[in-house]
């Protein structure tokens, strides 16, 4: 069967239309996707023409030199496994720049059935996460993470955000239907909700910035003076009351007065020992860890109330008995003695068990626990020079070490396969306090791109993001910009590109809204 210009079209949109369902529910189905797309582009045939296309946009060459120079890195790298491996995950960065813009421009019905697709895919797998939570939340040990069922929940996160923008855009769009304006909005709302309901502070943080787009999008439309006031109110206050938030939580954290050393307790009830560790101020739900300790009578109760030994770590992160429990007792405000111990319940002490280490997290609001847990980690951090195992306070250290390898391969970086080689031999050099199970990469992409391909490298990256700003119209649209800010505001906390479900996001959207809607604007311009 000879394959006209209809089938080729055909597979063009399945091929898209299976990466845009992929990215939210399957691996398999983003990679069939790519190698459908990549097959028709090249039996497609034409290829003079879509490589004077090729050579003819700034764009397109500075969107392929970012994996180019993967390949060009290989001169200097030594790891040719990982360097392989790297590859193969960075193709997306190559895929869909050739296919998409070199292919026949995308019509208006055949961008909004892609866009639909991945909408409807995020939608349906945040139905399922939810009930999945549902079924788990009150597990003691629930981690949020486990709700993202089928991808990363930081990556799926960003998805969610990213729906949500093209569903406040359909709605925006959306001129004649008021029932299916209405129905974007209802959903964009239900991703609002959701987006807390995973509880992923990239994912938060992303919608926060979209949602303050949206204010000031809607700002320059708005013809009446009540409602511009009301929206210019919105985007003044906004930053003023989450800042305002964060300031009530870091207040409610710290006790309002200094403890007086003099005025504390030696003896338990039960005639005990009292250890102080006055040196050490770290905190929980405002009273001091450290304080009215008394090992001895915790360890005879422990026995008690529980089969788990207080000195082992029962649980996944291997945390002992011992830590848990006095970080517990202490958020309750109870002394970590005989009579702390008989005042759990049993509640109490499975949360115990299952590693829950402050009694808030078995009922608070999650959205107030995640904020707690942050200036926890930053009071530890200060206090005690700690960082291991918090995901937050310990990206500092990735960052340091990373700039630390940055500095002595400034100019090509250590080549595309290095960077894991390079990160654990900073580790041994620096003698950092952490264990080679926290050992991670930078937690930021822009740093990964300077470490691998040294400030040339991280140049063209930057290059590639910015140019379409100045060269493109369709880099200026509210869903251009709106997922630009959910990407690259995720690169300076996360490795979004090192992962094959977070390159292909950004590399198939970054394309395909720079080019699709260029096209749309281009169609709509030469019928009026």
């Amino acid at each position: 069967m000879i394959l006209n210009e209809v089938h080729h079209r055909w597979l063009f949109l399945i091929g898209l239309s299976l990466v845009a369902i992929g990215l939210p529910l399957s691996k398999a189905f983003m990679s069939i996707g790519g190698i459908v797309l990549s097959i028709n582009f090249l039996i497609e045939g034409d290829l003079k023409t879509k490589f004077k296309k090729l050579i003819s946009s700034p764009v397109i060459l500075l969107l392929i030199s970012v994996f180019l120079m993967h390949i060009v890195a290989l001169i200097w790298t030594s790891d040719f496994a990982h360097a392989f491996k790297d590859l193969r995950v960075k193709l997306p960065l190559l895929l869909f720049p050739i296919v998409i813009p070199l292919s026949k421009p995308l019509l208006k019905k055949e961008m909004l059935l892609v866009l639909g697709v991945f909408a409807s895919g995020v939608i349906l797998t945040s139905f399922l996460s939810t009930y999945e939570y549902f079924q788990i939340k009150d597990n003691p040990s629930f981690d949020f993470r486990s709700i993202s069922l089928f991808t990363s929940h930081i990556r799926y996160a960003l998805m969610v955000c990213i729906a949500y923008l093209i569903l406040l855009n359909f709605a925006w769009n959306e001129k004649n239907n008021t029932v299916a304006r209405a129905s974007y909005i209802l959903l964009a709302f239900w991703l609002s909700v959701f987006v807390f309901i995973l509880q992923s502070m990239t994912g938060v943080v992303a919608w926060l910035l979209c949602s303050y787009l949206l204010l000031i999008y809607t700002l320059a439309y708005l013809k009446s003076n009540v409602f511009r006031l009301i929206t210019l109110t919105a985007i003044t206050s906004t930053p003023l009351l989450i800042l305002a938030y964060i300031a009530l939580h870091v207040d409610a954290f710290y006790p309002d007065h200094q403890p007086d050393f003099s005025q504390l307790e030696t003896r338990t009830t039960a005639g005990g020992i009292y250890e102080h560790d006055t040196t050490n101020f770290t905190l929980e739900n405002g009273y001091y860890i450290n304080f009215y300790i008394s090992n001895f009578e915790l360890e005879q109760e422990w026995k008690k109330r529980s089969e788990l030994p207080l000195w082992e770590g029962p649980n996944s992160e291997e945390k002992p008995v011992y830590a848990t429990l006095k970080r517990y007792l202490t958020s309750k405000g109870l002394r970590k003695d005989s009579v702390g111990v008989n005042s759990l319940t049993e509640e109490d002490v499975r949360a115990i068990e299952n590693g829950v280490a402050n009694v808030r997290f078995t009922y608070g609001n999650p959205i107030d626990n995640r904020v707690y847990t942050v200036i926890w980690e930053f009071d530890r951090m200060m206090n005690e020079k700690r960082v291991q195992g918090h995901s937050v306070t310990q990206r500092f250290l990735f960052w340091k070490t990373g700039f630390n390898i940055f500095k002595e391969n400034w100019l090509l970086g250590t080549g595309t396969g290095d960077i894991n080689a390079s990160y654990e031999n900073m580790y041994n050099k620096t003698n950092a306090e952490i264990s080679k199970k926290f050992r991670k990469r930078t937690h930021n992409q822009y740093l990964a791109f300077g470490i691998t391909f040294g400030i040339i490298g991280l140049a063209i990256f930057l290059l590639s993001i910015i140019l379409p700003f100045f060269t493109m119209k369709s880099a200026n649209s509210f869903l251009y910009i709106g997922f630009a800010i959910v990407l690259y505001a995720s690169m300076l906390n996360e490795d979004t590109l090192e992962t094959q479900t977070g390159v292909t996001l950004y590399a198939f959207f970054n394309v395909l809204l720079l080019f699709g809607i260029q096209a749309l604007t281009e169609e709509s311009e030469s019928t009026s």
